[in-house]
């Protein structure tokens, strides 16, 4: 089974939402999400989820964005909001988030630090059915003091720790594998890099699945701005099957000027490129094909979009076909 990680921006939110409308997320693939935003697409999302039985990880306690500041400024402006059908409307709205976020219907997760340990040890979080996850190596040392006795469903640990020495079942592998450049056009100088055996090598080594942070990186940094060059990040399979990622980077980067240039340009050296014609077109690539084609700038977030819808279908028909 593949678990992307991914951290609940608003384009990795429709990301997931265009999969699931075309019927090209693969029940192979579970997706487990750090809500970085209190949005309505963030719950439309999980509303998809639940209407079509799909599974989906969610994380309760998420450590990055504003998703716990702006659930308490909402709860503050109800309490402040002094024109009656305002205030019963954003009520309603907080009332049918909250029952989203409780349905039966999506797994809970938790990212492990020492609050949930004490939660449970004193068996406020139901253990067996929660998944536990461990993004830091350091975080070895909670499982050799408690074990299993801190194991969850699914425990989702960081490859090259020792943590199979003292988790035994049910562990999912996750691994960082994309090299997050500092500027695109940084890319330039490796445009072809390895990314993971981990699709090959999981059920040899005992596990039940393996996680990544995809084409975005573990990294989180919500800030934007625009960029001297656009780079278009495309996964694929090498001769022995790993995973592979090229980057497509645009030509004229001397400012940051015509965007939508620069996107020609990078789109014309991944139709130029010589495994163009044997990749698979999946929903993502040909999203992007289209706008090539038309003549069309997508936008650097729908860009991004369409490369992680890219990476999330090939990976799925890959787990299906064997």
């Amino acid at each position: 089974m593949y678990f992307p990680y991914l951290r609940g921006r608003q384009n990795e939110l429709l990301c997931l939402q265009e999969l699931l409308n075309t019927g090209k997320l693969s029940s192979k693939v579970i997706p487990i999400i750090e809500p970085v935003k209190f949005s309505s697409t963030f719950f439309s999302t999980l509303m998809k989820f639940i209407e079509m039985n799909r599974e989906i990880i969610v994380i309760k306690n998420p450590k990055v964005g504003s998703f716990r500041k702006e659930l308490s400024e909402m709860k503050s402006d109800i309490e402040k909001e002094e024109d009656r059908n305002r205030k019963e409307k954003l009520r309603k709205t907080l009332d049918k988030y909250s029952n989203v976020w409780n349905d039966s219907g999506i797994q809970e997760a938790y990212l492990v630090d020492n609050m949930i340990i004490d939660k449970i040890r004193k068996n406020e979080i139901n253990i067996k059915e929660s998944v536990m996850i461990n993004i830091e190596k350091e975080n070895y040392n909670y499982y050799e003091e408690y074990g299993n006795a801190i194991s969850g469903k699914y425990t989702v640990v960081p490859k090259g720790g020792d943590f199979e020495d003292v988790v035994e079942d049910n562990i999912i592998i996750l691994e960082d594998g994309y090299r997050k450049a500092k500027r695109n056009i940084d890319y330039i100088e490796n445009p072809d890099e390895s990314f993971s055996r981990n699709h090959i090598v999981y059920k040899k080594r005992g596990l039940v699945g393996f996680s990544d942070f995809s084409i975005v990186g573990n990294e989180f940094d919500d800030s934007g701005f625009a960029p001297l060059a656009i780079a278009i990040h495309i996964m694929y399979f090498g001769e022995r099957g790993e995973l592979r990622v090229h980057h497509f980077v645009s030509e004229s980067n001397e400012s940051i000027s015509d965007p939508a240039r620069k996107f020609e340009e990078a789109m014309h050296s991944l139709i130029k490129w010589d495994k163009f014609n044997i990749i698979p077109k999946t929903i993502g690539l040909n999203n992007l094909i289209e706008c090539y084609n038309t003549g069309k700038f997508p936008g650097l977030g729908v860009i991004k979009k369409n490369s992680l819808m890219h990476h999330i279908e090939i990976i799925g028909k890959y787990l299906e076909d064997r």
